[in-house]
């Protein structure tokens, strides 16, 4: 079986410059949608505690959490996929190799050690389930009205949407340190 693709070392280490700089344009966007969320959660605890009957819109933030949640976890398997690519086939049309995917994977284990808690749990279904609780006493205090039972509604389905929003971190953080396997161009079967 032969091999159509191109081997110019050139334009493999143009693809790879390109796919690498995709990842460095998502890892920005990653970077802004967590500043979104922790700018959008701040202002909606001070509007919520700056006075009585204002905890209702705490209800938004589950919404929120959950959509820019969703981005960023995206974002984050864009980026694996990348990798996989590069590693499994860039790597191996470039004499010698392209190292980094592979070196990256390798040292993967040493860095799962030390991660204890994900920031990205606090950051986002965290802020969602705060948010919830904030809200809690507010609408206990609600009489029995349609309004009463919409907010109870939105609270509801907030639950859902913060356990979603711990789903997909939860996901996204399995997938990201699990680096198990051998490692492909170390003469493994893999490779």
């Amino acid at each position: 079986m032969t091999d159509d693709r191109p081997t110019d070392k050139d334009a493999i280490l143009a693809e790879f410059n390109a796919l690498r700089a995709e990842v460095i344009a998502r890892q920005n966007s990653q970077q802004a949608l967590l500043s979104i969320q922790l700018t959008a959660a701040g202002a909606l605890f001070s509007l919520a505690l700056s006075g009585a009957g204002r905890a209702a819109v705490l209800l938004i933030l589950p919404l929120v959490t959950y959509m820019l949640a969703g981005r960023h976890v995206s974002h984050s398997y864009a980026c694996l996929s990348i990798g996989t690519y590069i590693r499994t086939e860039l790597s191996g049309r470039v004499p010698g190799g392209l190292g980094w995917e592979a070196w990256l994977r390798a040292h993967r284990s040493a860095q799962r050690r030390y991660q204890v808690l994900n920031p990205l749990f606090i950051s986002f279904p965290g802020i969602s389930f705060l948010a919830l609780l904030g809200s809690l006493p507010y609408l206990t205090s609600q009489k029995a009205s349609t309004t009463g039972v919409i907010l109870w509604f939105g609270w509801l389905s907030g639950v859902g949407l913060a356990a979603m929003s711990a789903r997909l971190v939860w996901h996204i953080r399995t997938d990201s340190f699990l680096w198990i396997g051998p490692v492909p161009g170390n003469g493994d079967p893999a490779s």
